[in-house]
């Protein structure tokens, strides 16, 4: 069951567009519909969310003195006559290489395609006539298209034409028909947005924006084409302020409703408490932090904090000694985690911090059976457990007490806006809210993300933590790196190796190389199959424990894995992070996962191994390995690219709430959007009269309370 607000959902406008089943679009059948819901697109309002990736302007493109005239990247779109088709080079390679002539002149346009079909040369034979669209490339022999689209003599091609990525198996061709049918019918799409601030905006209806995005025609400007192209033209702004103001609804809602809370007092000194049975000396950034908790959990309002500490700050010595404070007090707490490692980490970590102050703790993983968790429902429902920890399973009816007092949700940006809601919304008094982030997050950034939060940082490192040497090694360098880890091993230490996939990509894709099954066999067959051990996303939960506990106890101390042990992981006794196809990472991942080495006090490296030899890469490698602080690391970032996927394009578990906007990007849109729900709210707090836009909030809530996956890779 999905976690939801409990007054946060409407009846469906009558006739949204947006929720219509994908089922009623022309050229959907069963099996189409089939694979699309399979990848999140069960609804029109889905579907239309799928951005093209670029658009062929093809105005002027049939015109065959473009051929005879072009440069290397021009578009064209003409008719000709094929006079040669055959296979050329590797037969595997299976290249086809065509030639086809102007129908009246002595110009010849040459295409080839790689990986061609054999039914093909059926579309292609010599004396047919058809189309070709696609760019040219200048060879030594005259004009090239490469893997061109043959289309049908006399076929009319749109002057501009949108183009999509395939989605599974349903291909690019097929995903255009599709949302081409369902643009048909964009009058339908429900707007949720008040027509006064629409009009104060200068948004255009969004069934023009849904148009323009999809459709545009001959009488688009080339300087709203390139708009378009880079996702920031009137459509996608139309669209964003629909997400940004159904966010900040949803998030003044749970403000205005949050009401009380629980008054927590420190009379005990709960900071000295949990160092102790921690073995830890706070750092003085650590009590500062505490004392802001506990002045929070002592207010009679319901605290909501966003932590952010770079790696190994000691954010989780905080949580803890917050969570005592509850627990002493009388109350309940639940934590929320992002993988089934990192929860059952944190549990042995909790029974020492709260010691006999817990009492019964009841563990929720997906993992869990069903027996054990009716078991687990049972004793939560009866009070008789006041401390619950977890992944997404906690999220489900019955799995945190009915009397909340305190949420921790660590690291956050593996879970979305509805996830944080769920834990508090509806409950009276309010529970506390602390959320807890090792991703260092440029205040610019925070602010635009989690506004409804206050932040807090932690940035001295502990006493004990020396910062981790990072080197960037040579692409390709086995024996290198094959060395690094014999010294690290010799060392008595523990070495991750970490692979952006469990499967590497074949050579004739795109994408990185390295995969799990690939490090594993020329580093077993270099340092000893007996002493390494695989760690991914794929292997059950039990599998996961024993590779984790047998790195740990050192019978096999070199661990394979993918980005599974960036969060959360602590094994003292690590010294060295290998990250092998190290472009394919963004900064925050690499810094994070260097975090897990250097954990027992010791001297500690990283090497990041890149594939290639891109220059733009290899150079934020560089930056990577040049600085150690999280927070100088995410704002050079930030300046450099924006935004963007802080996270890598390959995190698993992203937050998808927001197709359109980006928070940076779009901070105007975002003040505006907040302080258009401010007065919506204010005025119509159950929104009543706002029934679409109700609708939306619970639509993006839904969207962005999609359990996270249980790990990552």
């Amino acid at each position: 069951m999905k976690p939801r607000p409990a007054d946060a959902i409407a009846p469906p406008p009558e006739g949204d567009l947006q929720d219509a089943p994908i089922e009623s679009v022309q050229f959907v059948g069963p099996t189409v519909a089939t694979v699309l819901r399979s990848r999140g697109v069960a609804t029109v309002g889905d579907l239309l969310a799928q951005r093209p990736r670029r658009y062929l302007d093809l105005r002027g493109a049939d015109d065959w003195r473009r051929v005879r005239h072009a440069q290397s990247g021009t578009l064209i779109s003409v008719e000709g006559l094929i006079e040669d088709a055959r296979w050329a080079g590797n037969p595997r390679a299976r290249r086809l290489s065509v030639a086809m002539r102007e129908p009246r002149g002595t110009t010849v346009l040459r295409a080839v395609f790689f990986h061609a079909k054999a039914g093909m040369t059926s579309k292609l034979s010599p004396g047919m006539t058809v189309r070709l669209t696609g760019t040219l490339k200048q060879q030594p022999n005259g004009p090239e298209l490469v893997q061109p689209k043959v289309l049908a003599p006399g076929t009319r091609t749109r002057a501009i034409e949108p183009i999509y990525a395939g989605i599974g198996s349903v291909a690019p061709g097929t995903v255009l028909r599709i949302v081409t049918a369902a643009l048909e019918r964009a009058s339908r799409w429900g707007d949720p947005v008040p027509p006064d601030v629409a009009q104060a905006l200068h948004l255009p209806p969004p069934a023009a924006a849904l148009r323009l995005l999809h459709a545009p025609d001959a009488s688009v400007p080339p300087a709203v084409l390139v708009d378009l192209a880079q996702g920031r033209s009137d459509a996608h702004r139309r669209l964003a302020f629909e997400e940004l103001l159904a966010v900040s609804v949803a998030l003044e809602r749970a403000r205005r409703s949050a009401g009380g809370a629980r008054v927590f007092t420190d009379e005990t000194g709960v900071a000295e408490l949990a160092g102790q049975r921690l073995g830890l000396t706070l750092t003085g950034g650590q009590r500062e932090v505490i004392a802001t908790l506990l002045g929070d959990l002592a207010s009679g309002r319901p605290m909501r904090r966003l932590l952010v500490g770079d790696v190994g700050s000691g954010k989780t010595a905080v949580a803890i000694t917050a969570s005592l404070a509850v627990l002493r007090g009388g109350g309940t707490v639940a934590w929320l985690c992002p993988t089934t490692l990192v929860a059952a980490q944190h549990a042995r970590t909790l029974e020492r911090g709260l010691s006999g102050d817990a009492g019964p703790m009841a563990v929720l993983l997906g993992s869990t059976t069903p027996r054990a968790r009716r078991q687990a429902e049972r004793v939560i429902a009866e009070g008789l457990v006041r401390m619950v920890i977890g992944t997404h399973a906690i999220l489900e009816a019955g799995g945190t007490p009915p009397a909340l007092d305190l949420v921790v949700i660590d690291e956050q940006h593996r879970f979305g806006v509805a996830q944080r809601l769920a834990m508090v919304a509806g409950r009276s008094p309010s529970p506390h809210l602390l959320v807890l982030s090792a991703t260092p997050i440029p205040r610019t950034l925070a602010l635009a993300q989690y506004g409804d939060l206050d932040l807090v940082t932690l940035s001295e490192r502990p006493a004990n933590r020396q910062p981790v040497t990072t080197r960037l090694a040579q692409p390709g360098d086995r024996t290198f790196v094959q060395r690094t880890i014999q010294r690290a091993l010799d060392a008595g230490g523990r070495v991750f190796v970490v692979v952006p996939r469990i499967d590497g990509a074949p050579d004739e894709e795109d994408g990185p190389k390295t995969g799990v099954a690939d490090a594993e066999a020329w580093l077993g067959e270099a340092l000893g199959r007996d002493r390494v051990v695989v760690l991914h996303g794929r292997m059950t939960a039990e599998a996961q424990k024993e590779a984790l506990d047998a790195f740990r106890r050192g019978t096999h101390p070199l661990l394979i894995g993918t980005t599974v042990v960036e969060v959360g992981l602590d094994v003292p006794e690590a010294n060295l992070m290998v990250i092998l196809g190290a472009e394919f990472f963004g900064v925050a991942q690499l810094h994070q996962l260097r975090g897990r080495v250097g954990r027992g006090g010791q001297r500690a490296a990283c090497l990041l191994v890149p594939e290639g030899e891109d220059e733009e890469s290899n150079a934020r490698l560089e930056e990577v390995a040049a600085c150690s602080d999280g927070f100088v690391l995410a704002e050079r970032d930030l300046a450099r690219r924006g935004a963007g996927e802080w996270f890598g394009e390959r995190q698993s578990g992203a937050d998808l709430t927001l197709r359109f906007a980006d928070p940076v990007r779009d901070v105007a849109l975002l003040a505006a959007a907040r302080e258009a729900a401010a007065r919506v709210v204010a005025e119509d707090p159950s929104l009543a009269s706002h029934p679409t836009l109700s609708r939306a909030v619970h639509r993006l809530l839904q969207r962005g309370a999609s359990p996270v996956a249980e790990e990552a890779g």
